[in-house]
Formats: structure tokens, C-alpha cells, sequence
């Protein structure tokens, strides 16, 4: 048996490490340097910032309105009271809509997309609730509702023609606060910010809408709000994906 023979390892040992242990590392490279030298600090993303940029850039389509078309000719004969009441009611349903869409809840990175769908469907119904019971008119001047189902329908449609445009907005708008931010649960957010651009929608066509019969308001208004939310849902997950290209 040789000396190399003798130094072997046993069977089931692990063999000696030789050479001397307490060489010093080589140098970084100086890329690596000018690297490091050059990190800074990154900017967290706040809770807030993006509900506050989405709600602003939404405000644009009711403030397209207010120049591009007239406001409803009931609009001086109607109790102010119940005017700022409807007004208060989808102005809290868009921001509650979008903040759930948006904002995560203290001490989460990324928002609920479950509680988001859920407390969006819930502004929807109580929208409805609201206004199967309420009716917001000046008798005598506000417009009564068409009469017959097709002129019906056709009123509701053309509220929910200029719904949809501002909803757009804020759907567009969520979609690129949310690029590379929403890993899963895009459709349930979309209902969220289609709920949310919908119910500005609403605010908007409260202040140019003269009917206020309760079949034009669920069918139309709220409907149209509805639409939107099917419309976020199904529009989101493409819209992501597009802007993380």
C-alpha cells in the first residue's frame, strides 16, 4: 500500500480538504463596484397613490359632460336635499368600488380580489334597492318614463351608452396601476373597477338625465353599472396582460 493509499478516506468519510483556509477572496470586479456604488433606494408603492390618480383621471368623462352636453331641464325644480343625497350615494359607491379595487388592506401587499368582487356586487344590489324605493323628480317636470317596452328600452340604452365610455376610463386607468402587480384574481378586481367607473357614470347622468321613473333608473342607471362591472371582468385580465408587455 502506497502513501496516497494511506491518506485515502474512509468509506463513508468525506476526504480532507487541503491547501491553506485562510487565502484572501479575490477583488470584486469593477463592474460589480460601480454597480453597487450606484444603488439607491426604491420608492415603495403607496396604499393610496393609485386611488387617488385613478379617481382623478375618471373625473375627466363627467367633466367632458358638463361641456359637451345639456344638464336636464328639472335639474333647478328638484328638493336640493335629495339631489345632494343621490349625489352622496354613487359618489361613495364609485370610491368604495375603487378603493377595494385598489387599495390593499393594512398590513396585505395586493388587494382582496374576493372581497373586492363581493363588496362590489353588493354596491350594485343596494344601488338597485335604493332605487326601486326611491325615485329623485319634480312632478309636473321632471320626463316621465316612454311609454311601451321598446321606447323603454331605448332610453335605458342610451344612458348606458354614455356610461360605459366613462367607466372605460377607470377601467383603463385600474389596468395600469395594477401591471405587474395582480399575480391572480384579475377578472374579480375588473368587477370592482367596472362597478367603480359605473357608479361615476351614474353621477353623471343624475345631473343630465331628466327621467326619473323607477323602471329607467334600475334598467338604465344601475343597469348600466352592472354592465360595466361584466365588462371589467372580462376585459381586465387582456388589458393586464397587455400592459406588461
Amino acid at each position: 500500500m502506497t502513501a496516497q493509499d494511506d491518506d485515502a478516506p474512509a468509506p463513508g468519510e468525506l476526504p480532507a480538504i487541503t491547501g491553506k483556509l485562510d487565502a484572501p477572496a479575490p477583488p470584486p470586479a469593477a463592474a460589480l463596484l460601480r454597480a453597487v456604488g450606484g444603488m439607491q433606494g426604491v420608492r415603495t408603492r403607496g396604499r393610496f397613490g393609485a386611488f387617488a390618480a385613478v379617481l382623478a383621471l375618471g373625473a375627466i368623462g363627467p367633466l367632458l359632460l358638463l361641456v359637451l352636453r345639456p344638464l336636464r331641464g328639472d335639474l333647478a325644480a328638484l328638493p336640493p336635499a335629495l339631489l345632494l343625497l343621490d349625489g352622496a350615494l354613487w359618489l361613495a359607491a364609485c370610491a368604495a368600488a375603487l378603493a377595494v379595487a385598489l387599495v390593499p388592506a393594512r398590513g396585505d401587499v395586493l388587494p382582496s380580489a374576493g372581497r373586492a368582487s363581493r363588496l362590489a356586487l353588493g354596491i350594485i344590489a343596494a344601488l338597485a334597492l335604493f332605487y326601486l324605493l326611491h325615485t329623485l323628480d319634480a312632478p309636473g317636470v321632471s320626463a316621465p318614463a316612454p311609454p311601451g317596452g321598446w321606447p323603454l328600452l331605448r332610453s335605458c340604452l342610451g344612458c348606458v351608452g354614455v356610461l360605459l365610455p366613462i367607466a372605460a376610463i377607470y377601467l383603463i386607468a385600474g389596468a395600469v396601476a395594477l401591471r405587474r402587480v395582480l399575480p391572480m384574481g384579475a377578472p374579480r378586481i375588473g368587477i370592482a373597477l367596472g362597478a367603480a367607473g359605473g357608479a361615476m357614470g351614474g353621477l353623471a347622468l343624475l345631473f343630465h338625465c331628466p327621467i326619473a321613473s323607477r323602471a329607467h333608473l334600475v334598467l338604465g342607471h344601475v343597469g348600466g353599472v352592472a354592465l360595466a362591472a361584466l365588462a371589467g371582468a372580462l376585459l381586465l385580465p387582456a388589458l393586464l396582460a397587455r400592459s406588461a408587455r
